[in-house]
């Protein structure tokens, strides 16, 4: 019986291979932090995980990965969820129950005191001065609560960087923030977007990248048009959820010595 607790990884998921790339990224990072640790993915979106198991690629989802850890005799896992937001998914993980594995979950990326900051300090170097700056984000269309922390994002985004604009791709802030990229765009003729998303799957290539008439590329209509990398190949960001990692192993240790 393993005593030490597993790291499960639980990512949202993504439809192409290309975008999973990033995963191994993040996984080498918490590899090389945590080399003596047993380390599983799960992913969150059954919609995903059906739709790439009708393709053939079987991508294990949470009580997957739990049951795994326990048939090789595991007793404690900490679970990172590597989301953005505390939001449907991060609620959802935490209601899978497992009995007879002692779990510890990590916080999302904009979940606790100064993680605003922190993920503001972690993509700073990739505002580009003298041009429109567009932040990627998801969002929530279905339940506005978990759109919370983009506008606390929006908000001190706006305070630390005057040409840094934080739209999201359903709910709120939405993408009416693409005027004011269009106004500095015609003066420009430049806009940067910077997905603060873990990868950039369909809704980067599609939605702000995509040639239909209503793609953000096309509704800024600058003349240049630069898209930075995901947060998931963002050195930075591995350091916060390892650090977040870090401190759910505590918890789960702790947890584990008064047993």
């Amino acid at each position: 019986m393993t005593h030490s607790p597993a790291i499960v990884l639980a990512a949202f998921g993504a439809s192409s291979a290309k975008a999973r790339q990033v995963y191994s990224e993040i996984e080498a990072s918490v590899r090389a932090a945590h080399p003596q640790k047993e380390i599983v993915w799960a992913y969150l979106s059954q919609y995903i995980v059906e739709r790439q198991r009708k393709l053939g690629v079987v991508l294990p989802t949470l009580p997957e990965a739990f049951a795994d850890l326990q048939s090789r005799g595991c007793r404690s896992a900490v679970v990172q969820p590597l989301l953005v937001a505390p939001g449907e998914e991060y609620h959802i993980m935490k209601s899978i129950e497992c009995p007879g594995l002692r779990l510890s979950y990590g916080r999302a990326l904009l979940d606790g005191d100064g993680a605003v900051d922190e993920a503001l300090d972690s993509i700073a170097q990739q505002v580009q001065p003298s041009v429109p700056n567009v932040l990627v984000c998801h969002g929530n269309r279905k339940h506005s609560r978990f759109n919370q922390p983009l506008l606390e994002l929006q908000s001190a985004a706006r305070l630390r960087f005057p040409n840094l604009i934080v739209a999201s791709i359903e709910g709120e802030p939405g993408d009416a923030p693409l005027e004011r990229a269009r106004a500095m765009a015609a003066l420009c003729g430049e806009v940067v977007f910077i997905p603060f998303m873990m990868v950039a799957g369909e809704h980067i290539n599609n939605d702000v990248m995509g040639e239909a008439p209503d793609s953000w590329r096309n509704l800024v209509g600058a003349f240049h048009c630069l898209c930075r990398a995901p947060l998931g190949n963002n050195p930075a960001i591995h350091r916060i959820f390892l650090h977040r990692i870090d401190a759910a192993l505590e918890l789960a240790q702790e947890s584990l010595a008064h047993v």
